[in-house]
């Protein structure tokens, strides 16, 4: 069912045009990612959507009743009540129901089957309690216990007042109550902010199972594969609609933009010969006929506009002045903290050359640690060994947040004096700052501008130890992948912390998960430590399940044994239909060659395409196999 239609939606700041004639269809069921660059036009669009913002031109079609829920990326609850007063608000009208029963109960029970009320009192009854019962009446509880634990919320947390809670915290309970009213259409503007791994997991898992339909503007790619069945680009003043996921839909953009401007190439070739043809005989009796008949097709034609794209990225990369020694750390039961201890008792080694993704809960003590480690907080105890000619760039999530009265030009030639206007404005220049731009005040940019400045200051210290805290936050995807791959060719060693799955993913080869007086060292990136994850909790479940311990501990350990295969083999499916649409991308290019006349006039060349058919095709088939055995286990 269609929940809400855009038709042909434009809007304007002043003389700025944002985007137009953007089109989409939103149904039940469905889940759309919406993304693009900063200041394309993503949150303008989905406050559109909610409501909240108007449009120039255009309109929205929204079925009568339906319900709509909108978190922003600023939102928090307030109030003065406790957790569970608010998340019982979604279930006002369930309430109410319940109230009435409760009503009706008493009326019972003081009269008998005699009065002259009683039979009707008796059918609104069952009347009442059978709507109660279908709309899950009974469950309310549970689902609030549910969805505040998958929030890592505590369940005494729902006797607490909400005043009570931090910023983040009061983030996470809006997110609760959005979920809890289960609307119709649900938007959602960076949901995973304030989300550590586990619940940016637990949330998927929700997404997935949820009935409505999704609209979600999100940065972190893993969360988009993992959530959307669609993605909506919005770049270049339009929005353009790719029916896959995050990591699909970048290949399937780069593959129309090469069609299209194939399509616009040949068509250009084909007006020039067009025109040619009518100069040349035109004005000759006997071809003036012919010419004027090829001027009318050129009229006529319906002419393809040069496909264009978003080509602003930015353009850097990190250097060392010297290399460090081997051993670049040797860390040695270290306490960490502010005035108190937060954690103690942590010891490991970094070698040179590593890459190093620092993970665990929210409030362990990550940003603690690498800021410690730094030399930006002094430690509490224990000892930090650090190797011969360690130089460290320090990079802190919270230095995007910066204030400064100065220009950009200022405040990067304030740091380096000795350099020419030219020079800096060259090294702006790399991180998206030209021209004019590089007279803005600090004041006045954004979370990602000035995210970008930081680590300009960063390129140009050339430090051989990077240690980043968050640094993909406030960036937008396009400049992740930038910094990704300027990670990737740095030559020196990086310890950094990140909830990004899929940067620590392209980054890491060592995943370090931090407990309470506790270190997990995997060597791997962060599919591996998943995989080593699973691995290691299917082996501690295997006694449990075969009835070792008590019933309930049993039942609860064998349903995440069960949970944790399906996942795998969601993962399976996932890597074999890419095989699989791989294949199907190289079987069509065959096939196409094969229509090349000098390839089917040559016996040879098409006798080696046709073997080459073949074999896909039965790699195909064999795909196509493992994926039905593979469905067949999810389903059972």
């Amino acid at each position: 069912m269609i929940v809400m239609q855009l038709g042909n939606i434009k809007k304007s700041y002043a003389t700025d045009l944002i985007f137009e004639n953007v089109n989409l269809e939103v149904k039940s069921g469905e889940t759309t990612g919406i993304v693009g660059k900063n200041g394309a036009g993503k949150t303008t669009l989905m406050k559109i959507m909610a409501g909240e913002l108007s449009y120039d031109e255009g309109t929205i079609s929204v079925p009568k009743g339906t319900s709509i829920g909108y978190l922003t990326q600023q939102m928090t609850l307030e109030s003065s009540q406790t957790v569970r007063e608010e998340m019982m608000r979604p279930f006002s009208g369930l309430l109410e129901l319940k109230a009435e029963i409760e009503g009706t109960t008493g009326w019972l029970a003081e009269h008998d089957y005699s009065h002259s009320k009683y039979e009707d009192q008796l059918r609104r009854f069952e009347h009442l309690q059978n709507r109660f019962e279908n709309e899950d009446g009974y469950n309310i509880d549970t689902k609030i216990k549910t969805v505040m634990t998958g929030l890592n919320f505590d369940v005494d947390d729902l006797g607490r007042s909400v005043d009570e809670f931090s910023g983040g915290q009061k983030t996470r309970l809006a997110l609760g109550q959005m979920l809890l009213s289960s609307p119709d259409l649900l938007l959602l503007d960076e949901p995973t902010n304030h989300l550590d791994m586990t619940t940016v997991s637990w949330l998927e898992q929700y997404l997935n199972s949820f009935r409505g339909a999704v609209v979600i503007i999100s940065h972190d790619r893993y969360f988009l594969d993992s959530t959307v069945d669609r993605i909506f680009e919005v770049e270049m003043f339009k929005g353009t609609l790719y029916h896959t996921n995050y990591t699909k839909y970048a290949v399937e953009k780069e593959k129309r933009f090469n069609l299209q401007m194939k399509a616009y190439e040949e068509q250009q070739k084909e007006i020039k010969r067009l025109e040619t043809f009518v100069e040349k005989n035109i004005a000759r009796a006997s071809t003036s006929g012919m010419a004027k008949s090829r001027r009318k097709q050129l009229e006529h034609m319906d002419r393809i506009n040069m496909p264009t794209r978003d080509q602003r990225n930015a353009n850097f990369s990190f250097d060392i002045k010297r290399e460090s020694g081997n051993d670049v750390l040797r860390v040695k039961e270290i306490g960490i903290g502010y005035e108190e201890t937060l954690n103690e008792g942590i010891s490991f080694n970094v070698d040179k050359g590593d890459r190093i993704a620092v993970i665990g809960p929210n409030g362990i003590g990550k940003s603690t640690l690498v800021k410690t480690i730094a030399k930006h907080l002094p430690k509490h105890s224990g000892e930090i060994i650090y190797g011969t000619n360690v130089s460290i760039g320090y990079y802190d999530q919270k230095q995007a947040e910066f204030t400064s009265a100065r220009t950009i030009l200022e405040e990067l030639w304030h740091e380096y004096p000795h350099m020419k206007e030219s020079d800096v404005r060259g090294v702006l220049g790399r991180f998206l700052f030209t021209q004019d731009e590089v007279l803005k005040r600090i004041n006045d940019l954004s979370g990602g501008e000035k995210a970008r400045i930081q680590l300009a200051r960063l390129m140009l210290e050339e430090n051989n130890l990077l240690i980043l805290d968050e640094p993909t936050n406030h960036l937008d995807i396009d400049s992740k992948e930038v910094l990704e791959n300027a990670l990737k060719d740095y030559p020196g060693t990086i310890i950094f912390v990140s909830h990004d799955r899929y940067f620590i993913d392209r980054i890491a080869t060592k995943v370090m998960e931090i407990g309470h007086r506790a270190i997990d060292l995997y060597h791997g990136d962060y599919s591996y430590y998943i995989h080593k994850k699973e691995e290691r909790e299917s082996l501690e479940i295997q006694p449990e399940s075969h009835g070792q311990k008590n019933t309930d501990t049993g039942d609860y350990a064998s349903q995440k044994q069960k949970r944790n295969e399906m996942q795998r083999l969601k993962r399976n499916i996932a890597k074999i239909e890419d095989a699989i649409h791989r294949i199907e991308e190289e079987i069509g290019e065959i096939e196409e060659t094969l229509l090349d006349p000098e390839v089917y006039g040559d016996y040879e060349k098409a006798d080696a395409y046709n073997q080459q058919l073949g074999q896909k095709n039965q790699e195909l088939e064999a795909l196509m196999s493992e994926w039905e055995k593979t469905e067949e286990l999810v389903d059972e």
